[in-house]
């Protein structure tokens, strides 16, 4: 057993290899203590129950693939955001083949809660890049969006689409990119 103190980081490091490797659900205490050389109660100390480190370690995950980068914001068009945006993801499920099937997981109900919230966090977030991205495109017609077609709801489709054709498990997402220059540009 190790003997030095572990830090939390660590441990979620080791689990992002874990659910890597092997998937979300070859997650447990005992693996996750194994691997990281630490008792069992060391382990305890930082997660409490397994359904804290099962949400931390889908936290964990989800940040790593949703490290979409703020400097191509204002850098790209609109379209080429969305492209680096779509790569970015597509790079994270390569990473992490098996992560989004975690609805095979079972989690307590408020286990499910926060793996829910967790999730709306980091597409809120997206949502919000995808919007700056938007607004810095100064290509983009100034007459697009109404009162019933908003921005929000324009984005709102984009990442639908986008997560669509990464569940088809589509190599580009060209023809998208392509509906968002004949919308934003051509006006």
């Amino acid at each position: 057993m190790n003997t030095s103190v572990t830090s939390k980081e660590a441990i979620l490091e080791n689990c992002r290899k874990l659910v890597s490797e092997k998937g979300l659900s070859s997650l447990n205490m005992r693996t996750v203590a194994k691997n990281c050389e630490v008792a069992l109660g060391s382990l305890y100390y930082y997660f409490p129950s397994k359904n804290d480190l099962l949400i931390a370690t889908i936290e964990s995950v989800w940040e790593d693939i949703f490290q979409l980068s703020d400097s191509g914001i204002n850098n790209l068009s609109f379209p080429e955001y969305i492209d680096q945006c779509f790569k970015q993801i597509q790079l994270g499920i390569k990473k992490y083949p098996n992560f989004f099937t975690i609805h095979s997981i079972s989690f307590s109900t408020k286990g499910q809660n926060r793996a829910r919230d967790c999730m709306e966090h980091y597409i809120a977030q997206i949502k919000e890049k995808m919007l700056c991205s938007l607004h810095s495109d100064k290509y983009v017609g100034k007459s697009i969006f109404s009162n019933e077609f908003t921005e929000s709801d324009f984005i709102d489709f984009i990442l639908s689409s986008v997560i669509c054709l990464l569940v088809q498990k589509k190599k580009s997402c060209d023809t998208l990119l392509e509906v968002i220059k004949r919308t934003i540009y051509s006006h």
